[in-house]
């Protein structure tokens, strides 16, 4: 406690004599300062802080930065910066004096309307804590807590709303079993949904089924072989590909995907991004359906929005659609996205995600050695269509973004990438390994020397690695759990993501993940797996806009790249590892335009 409390005083007497030396150095009445131009009559503006962390390893700190028309047009000292004539009719604005500047925080991958139909629950119970529109919801650790909050939710739910009752978070090593009988005996009347705290499976009563027509001859009559072979009506559970297309886009967004209720929840979901100093985001595998993607515009498109959106298109749902009419087609549907582009919400050009294994918060991951209670892991593709669709789209170019989890599917993502890449050599192609569950070494050497690039949800350690250690993993391979660090010192570029629902879209939060590892029993799964603040901070900047090639536009503080900025109360490279989750964040900068969070 004494030796934090003097660490704080130090910072707070370097900060002070900053400030006392720019006004030394710089006083009122110089040329410097008092003869500069008030802010509204000027043409570009010097932001004086007490540390920049630039992610330029050509000049990694700075304390000014020179922007004109939302562009960095000069970064270095103050002493150099405001006594600059050549930058003209700057102004000095000095109101983040006592604060850290790092590039704007950019999150590469999430879901916002999947966030915003989650949080807008009926009940969250969830394992771990969650902000929500409707207020703090604590999380539910045991079957008892999950099951008297399922309780007291059913009870308070209005049958009158002729809908299902939705609740969402239910994890089953953590809640318990769960099934269409148990949720039978809990509501015989009222239509409840369980959502998995995955998102990618849900478990129905009765009243439910029969309120969304679901019987076994619906499932008997849809195309999909693997959609109706992820379907148990008997255990009322829905999973992966029989989730997705036999139950969410089929029967439940009938009820919940109305316009105004998505509307109230994507841009409380805006300003969650922008609490947590987000100034870019992308989704990758977007909504395909033009109505809901266009919600997501009108929320996200207006200049207003804190931050730039970029979608990238759903592979496996268009190849569903469109392979069969050949290559061609697919293609040419793929790149008709770019149409859709609107103000602060763009499609990013020949880019695709692609989806292999299933979730790793429902154990359904692929993994080479099986699972120790000896359940198999699902795939979301079949590994002969996977391979296909990858294929052309490899051909045409594009930078593909693969979902998985499993060791199992990453076996088959290298063999594919090997296989194209004999085909047809690529040398820029930056083929994302998306979630980055399990890998092994001989995997991380392979992917590194194949040129691919990693975008990894440091969470999954921190939220699972206990249970899974008890459960179906076993330590031994949990301690590999998103191995980061190895991914790194292979050279392989490493950026981080909350894939929201998955995790809170809160970079600093998955930095402190990456960096700490540890979990809530206090067991630190791989500690050689660690970040260090520097390459957790990368992530989440410089390696994030790599990832979705931006990275000559934002994610450094640079002349000529997007007067980006997140504004923070610490240094997150020299503040304690534990305390990097609690950073204040004062707000953004977007492309020159102050955003303070209210």
């Amino acid at each position: 406690m004494v030796l934090h409390f003097l660490s704080l005083l130090l910072r707070g007497l370097i900060a002070l004599l900053a400030i006392l030396t720019l006004v030394a150095c710089h006083p009122v009445g110089s040329d410097t300062i008092s003869n500069r131009p008030d802010i509204s009559e000027a043409e570009g503006i010097i932001y004086v802080a007490r540390d920049i962390v630039t992610m330029n390893p050509d000049q990694p700190n700075a304390q000014s930065v020179a922007v004109k028309n939302g562009i960095i047009v000069k970064v270095g000292g103050n002493e150099n910066l405001l006594s600059d004539t050549s930058l003209g009719n700057f102004a000095v604005d000095t109101r983040f004096q006592n604060h850290v500047l790092v590039p704007g925080f950019i999150e590469q991958h999430v879901h916002p309307l999947l966030a915003a139909l989650a949080m807008g629950s009926d009940a969250i119970i969830s394992i771990e804590d969650w902000d929500t529109p409707n207020g703090f919801s604590r999380l539910a650790d045991s079957q008892d807590t999950f099951r008297e909050r399922l309780s007291k939710a059913i009870a308070d739910f209005d049958e009158s709303q002729n809908r299902p009752m939705l609740v969402w978070g239910y994890h089953g090593m953590f809640h318990g079993y769960m099934s269409r009988s148990l949720l039978d005996d809990m509501a015989a009347e009222v239509p409840v949904v369980v959502w998995q705290r995955s998102t990618h499976e849900a478990f129905l009563n009765t009243a439910a089924m029969d309120l969304m027509g679901i019987s076994q001859a619906y499932i008997d009559n849809w195309p999909s072989e693997l959609a109706r072979s992820q379907v148990s009506l008997d255990e009322g559970r829905f999973t992966e590909a029989g989730f997705w297309e036999l139950l969410f886009f089929e029967k439940l967004a009938v009820y919940f995907a109305n316009p105004q209720k998505f509307s109230d929840g994507l841009l409380w979901t805006g300003n969650f991004f922008h609490r947590n100093g987000i100034t870019t985001l992308a989704e990758p595998a977007g909504p395909i359906e033009k109505e809901l993607q266009s919600s997501v515009a009108a929320a996200y498109g207006p200049d207003a929005t804190p931050f730039n959106f970029y979608f990238i298109p759903d592979g496996r749902t268009l190849a569903n659609m469109y392979f069969d009419e050949g290559s061609e087609k697919l293609i040419e549907e793929t790149e008709r996205f770019l149409e859709r582009s609107e103000g602060r919400t763009q499609f990013l050009p020949q880019q695709v995600k692609l989806f292999l294994d299933g979730a790793i918060y429902a154990q359904l991951m692929v993994m080479r050695d099986g699972y120790l209670d000896g359940h198999h892991g699902e795939w979301l593709m079949t590994p002969d269509v996977f391979e296909e669709v990858f294929l052309t789209y490899w051909r045409a170019d594009y930078q593909i973004h693969i979902h998985y989890n499993g060791d199992g599917g990453l076996d088959k993502i290298l063999d594919t990438l090997t296989k194209a890449q004999a085909e047809y050599s690529r040398e820029d192609h930056r083929t994302v390994l998306v979630h980055f569950g399990y890998a092994q070494s001989d995997q991380i050497m392979r992917a590194a020397d194949l040129g691919m690039v990693v975008s990894a949800n440091p969470a999954y350690t921190t939220t699972l690695a206990d249970k899974y250690s008890e459960e179906g993993i076993g330590r031994k391979r949990t301690e590999r759990m998103v191995p980061l660090a190895e991914a790194v010192r292979s050279g392989i570029s490493v950026s981080l993501h909350s894939d929201m629902p998955m995790a809170p879209a809160a970079p600093l939060q998955l930095m402190s993940a990456a960096v700490n590892r540890e979990t809530p029993s206090g067991w630190v799964p791989g500690p050689n797996q660690r970040l260090t603040p520097e390459q957790a901070l990368r992530a989440v900047t410089l390696d994030a806009a790599f990832s979705i090639r931006l990275e000559n536009e934002i994610g450094s503080l640079e002349v000529g790249k997007k007067a980006n900025f997140t504004v923070l109360a610490e240094d997150p490279l020299t503040i304690e590892p534990a305390m990097l989750g609690e950073i204040d964040v004062w707000g953004t900068v977007l492309e020159g335009r102050l955003q303070p969070v209210e």
